[in-house]
C-alpha cells in the first residue's frame, strides 16, 4: 500500500507561487508538506505540465503515472501529515472519502474514481467528490481541518509554530558557539557543519530555536527564533532575521521579519521583508520594503483568485513573491499583494502584478511584457552565478507558464512594448 499526493483547485489561490511548483512543494516553514513526511510518498499527482518539473524534484517518485493500484491512499498535498494517522489510513482496507467543504482531504477509492481524480489534477479542474463510489464518507467539521490549508496566507499564520516545531524535531543537539557570539535564552541553538558565526552576533533563542545549516556564513547580526538559516547561505553584516525562514545558497541582508525566503533568493542589501513569502530565484533590490500592517491596524484584504477582495482575517500581511520576481532599487509593495512569476518592479506597487510584467506604473511608465526569451536568459544568468545549468525541462516550465498566463497580462492592459522609462 501506498500514499499518492495529490493537487486539487485550491492551487488556484497560492498562485502565483504554484505557477511553478506543485502545492505539495510550497515552503510551509522550513519544509514543505511533502518534506514533513517520515517516509516520503511514492506517487504525485499534479497539473500536466508540471508532471516535468515535479519529476525532476522528486526523481524517486512517480509522477501522474498511467494508473494507480487500488491499494493506494490519495491525500491532498495542503493536507500537514501530522492532522492525519497514516499508519492507520494504510490498515484500512474499504473504500472511503474524507472531505472538507467538498474538498477531498483524503481517500482509497477504486480503479474508476481514481482515474476520475488523476484527470482532474492533470488539467486543474474541480474534483466532484459526489462522484466517488465509496463503501464510507466522511464530512470533517471545521474544527477538525486546521491542517489543511485553504488560502497562502495561511501559511504566515501558522509559519512561526511551523519552524518552531522544524527546529525542535532536531532535538536537544549541542553546539560550540564561537567566543564572542551571545545566546539568550535556553531555545535549541545548532550550528550545523562548518557554519560560521561572527563576533558579535546575536542568537535570541528565548521565543524559539535556532538552526544555522551547513557552510553559512553569518557576520556579525541578530537572529531571532524560531528561525532557520540554509546551507551556504551568507548574512551580510548587521542584519536582523526575526522568525524566519532563509532557504539554501541565499544572500540576505538587511530586515526580515517572520518570512520564508526560498532556495537561490538574493535580498542583499538594505530594506525590510515583513510577514512575506519570497520564492526561488528571486532578486530583492537595495532598500526594497514590504508594508504588512495598515495604518488602522485592520485586517490586510488580498484578491482571490476569482479577484475577489478577501478579508485574511489578520492584521499582519506582507506579500508573495513569485519565482524569478525582481525588484530594483527603492521598491516600496503594499500589503497583500501577488507579485507574479519573472516580474520586474519599480517604484510604488499598489496592486497585483501579473507574470512576466515589467511594472513601471509606480514610476510613471507603461506597464510591458517582459519577452521570455529575455525571461529564460537572465534565469540562466542567475542560475550561472550559483554553479547551476537549467534543465530543459525547467526551461520548458517557464514557457508553458509564459503562455497560460498571457490571458492575466492582457486583462491588466500589459502592452508587448519596449519599456521605457
Amino acid at each position: 500500500m501506498s500514499i499518492a499526493l495529490f493537487e486539487d483547485l485550491q492551487q488556484q489561490n497560492f498562485a502565483p507561487l504554484t505557477l511553478t511548483r506543485a502545492t505539495f512543494d510550497v515552503k510551509v516553514g522550513a519544509r514543505s508538506f511533502f518534506e514533513e513526511y517520515k517516509q516520503a510518498p511514492e506517487i504525485l499527482l499534479t497539473r500536466e505540465y508540471l508532471a516535468g518539473i515535479t519529476g525532476e524534484r522528486h526523481v524517486q517518485c512517480k509522477v501522474n503515472p498511467e494508473s494507480v493500484d487500488n491499494d493506494t491512499i490519495f491525500v491532498n498535498g495542503l493536507l500537514h501529515p501530522g492532522a492525519i494517522d497514516v499508519g492507520r489510513l494504510l490498515g484500512i482496507s474499504h473504500t472511503f472519502a474524507i472531505t472538507a467543504k467538498d474538498r477531498l482531504v483524503v481517500a482509497r477509492i477504486g480503479k474508476k474514481d481514481a482515474e476520475y481524480l488523476q484527470e482532474c489534477v492533470a488539467i486543474g479542474k474541480k474534483i466532484n467528490v459526489k462522484k466517488f463510489d465509496v463503501e464510507k464518507s466522511t464530512q470533517l467539521a471545521e474544527q477538525d481541518t486546521e491542517g489543511l490549508l485553504s488560502e497562502p496566507w495561511d501559511i504566515i499564520r501558522i509559519l512561526e509554530n511551523s519552524i518552531a516545531m522544524q527546529v525542535s524535531d532536531f532535538g536537544q543537539r549541542t553546539s560550540s558557539i564561537v567566543a564572542g557570539v551571545r545566546v539568550l535564552g535556553k531555545g535549541t541553538v545548532i550550528i550545523d557543519q562548518d557554519a560560521e558565526i561572527g563576533e558579535g552576533s546575536v542568537l535570541d533563542a528565548r521565543n524559539g530555536g535556532i538552526y544555522i545549516g551547513p557552510e553559512a556564513h553569518i557576520a556579525p547580526s541578530r537572529i531571532s527564533g524560531p528561525a532557520y538559516i540554509g546551507g551556504k547561505t551568507q548574512v551580510k553584516q548587521f542584519t536582523i532575521i526575526d522568525a524566519s525562514y532563509i532557504g539554501h545558497n541565499c544572500r540576505i541582508a538587511g530586515e526580515i521579519e517572520h518570512s520564508i525566503i526560498s532556495d537561490y533568493t538574493n535580498k542583499a542589501h538594505a530594506g525590510f521583508i515583513g510577514h512575506s513569502y519570497v520564492g526561488e530565484w528571486v532578486n530583492i533590490g537595495a532598500m526594497t520594503t514590504t508594508s504588512d500592517l495598515k495604518m488602522t491596524y485592520g485586517n490586510i484584504k488580498m484578491n482571490s483568485a476569482s479577484n475577489k477582495k478577501v478579508d485574511t482575517g489578520q492584521n499582519k500581511i506582507g506579500s508573495f513573491f513569485a519565482d524569478m520576481s525582481k525588484t530594483s532599487i527603492g521598491t516600496l509593495v503594499y500589503s497583500g499583494r501577488r507579485i507574479g512569476v519573472s516580474s520586474h518592479l519599480h517604484g510604488l506597487v499598489a496592486e497585483d502584478v501579473p507574470s512576466f510584467t515589467i511594472y513601471g506604473s509606480g514610476i510613471g511608465a507603461k506597464n510591458a511584457e517582459l519577452q521570455i526569451d529575455s525571461a529564460i536568459e537572465t534565469q540562466k544568468k542567475m542560475m550561472s552565478r550559483r554553479g547551476q545549468t537549467m534543465s530543459k525541462t525547467y526551461e520548458q516550465m517557464i514557457k508553458d507558464v509564459f503562455a497560460m498566463t498571457a490571458v492575466h497580462r492582457r486583462q491588466n492592459n500589459v502592452r508587448k512594448v519596449k519599456f521605457a522609462i
